[in-house]
């Protein structure tokens, strides 16, 4: 293996100490104020994470690497002598190869001094950056070399206490930027301003100002469900890359987004979008249902609130579909119609009179006699078709088709009955949770 840890250098359990001789001591402490402060200028100076990396390979003649909370690095600074750096990379990305003293973001703060990690191929000075008792992410250098001097830890130390500030900077703006853009959908969706207003405020929220918009809701289902808090973070990372193109705010207990689209593609690209977060919830919560509900165009930013009503109630078909995709509320069909209904016991009482002896025999004796109804109907009455679908032989379709005439006394040749039955089957769908 490339990468395997052989051993840790022990660390003092106090503050730093680094050992120097008396003639040392006041020349380090002044490399360590210069240091320091020019780190600090260039956070001060918006310079960013990536300089702070180069002052540290700079200062240190080694490799530097800052990562957030998740490993996932922020800058990466290489030297020459590491010419195996992209699979270090990929390495320390996996939280197996951080210290077991900083396993523990809320613990990690106790670490004092830099730790040091030795490996096959390489070795690592590693310091946790810590805001509010609590690690946002990691500084390491990284050479061939086994040992790091005290020039070295104190550096290491230094970075890691500058990318604190510029973390807790970055994320003070990313707050205030988060509640103008919560604060725009609010009134938006309220309509607590004028178009005027609205489109003046999205400007300054970096927010394409030309439609259409579509309005996308996302909620998770279930009694146990990731947090409002986790769906935020997936939906902001795809944000992120439609570079001011959706605005994406937390409500209540679901998700808003607006999304500018081009008029040329309309809602399909917001639909592959929505396909996009929903992959992204599955691959990193394969056990959630993540319900999406998508809007109808609309050519004015204060029209987002009818695009939002549509797609609330999209998404409220999903949670009771449930067919693990987005829904469009243009494509909901008869379900548009049926849907208010499902809260007044009417749509209930309907598909009981309707299929309430189908649903009693399959209860009964499982016959899947709803289910060979809803395929026949989604073939369009061919038997064939339906029998391939069902993966059963053609007679026992003909048995079942049988016995849901007999059963119902149906007359499935004639169209109002058809018709019934296919929306007795959509009423079902909605209902169904309240029937079990």
């Amino acid at each position: 293996m490339l990468f395997t840890p052989r051993r840790r250098a022990r660390r003092n359990a106090g503050r730093f100490f680094y050992p120097m001789d008396k003639s040392g001591d006041f020349a380090l402490l002044a490399q360590q104020s210069e240091i320091y402060h020019h780190l600090a200028r260039l956070s001060a100076d918006d310079q960013g994470i990536e300089q702070i990396a180069r002052a540290l390979a700079n200062y240190s003649r080694k490799a530097v690497l800052i990562q957030d909370k998740r490993l996932q690095y922020l800058a990466q600074i290489s030297t020459s002598e590491l010419t195996n750096w992209q699979d270090i990379l990929e390495a320390l990305q996996e939280p197996s190869f951080l210290p077991p003293e900083l396993h523990d973001r809320k613990q990690a703060h106790q670490v004092r001094e830099p730790i040091t990690q030795i490996f096959e191929t390489c070795a690592r000075l590693v310091m946790p950056i810590v805001t509010r008792n609590v690690a946002r992410g990691y500084v390491s250098l990284i050479a061939r070399a086994n040992e790091f001097t005290a020039h070295e830890k104190m550096l290491a130390a230094q970075g890691a206490l500058v990318c604190a500030i510029e973390m807790a900077k970055v994320k003070a703006v990313s707050v205030a930027e988060k509640k103008l853009r919560g604060d725009l959908i609010q009134a938006v969706l309220t309509q607590a301003i004028t178009e005027a207003d609205a489109m003046s405020w999205a400007e300054r929220a970096g927010f394409r100002k030309t439609g259409p918009y579509v309005v996308l809701t996302l909620r998770w289902l279930g009694r146990e469900t990731p947090s409002l808090r986790r769906l935020e973070t997936i939906v902001s990372a795809q944000v992120k890359r439609q570079r001011g193109r959706v605005l994406s705010s937390a409500r209540d207990n679901e998700i808003v987004a607006l999304y500018a689209v081009n008029a040329e593609r309309g809602t399909g690209e917001v639909e592959q979008w929505a396909g996009t977060l929903l992959q992204s919830a599955q691959l990193e919560f394969p056990r959630a249902h993540l319900a999406i509900g998508i809007g109808q165009p609309v050519t004015r930013l204060l029209d987002a609130r009818m695009s939002y009503h549509q797609a609330a109630q999209a998404m409220h078909l999903e949670e009771r579909l449930q067919h693990h995709k987005p829904q469009v509320y243009a494509n909901l069909g008869v379900y548009r119609l049926l849907l208010p209904l499902s809260e007044t016991g009417e749509l209930r009482a309907f598909a009981e009179q309707v299929l309430g002896k189908l649903l009693r025999a399959d209860r009964q004796d499982k016959g899947h006699l709803l289910e060979t109804l809803r395929t026949y109907f989604q073939n369009r009455g061919n038997v064939m078709k339906t029998a391939r679908a069902l993966y059963i032989h053609r007679n026992t379709l003909l048995y079942r088709l049988e016995r849901i005439r007999e059963l119902g006394a149906f007359d499935l040749d004639d169209a109002e009955t058809r018709l019934k039955l296919q929306l007795a089957l959509r009423a079902h769908e909605l209902t169904r949770e309240e029937t079990r």
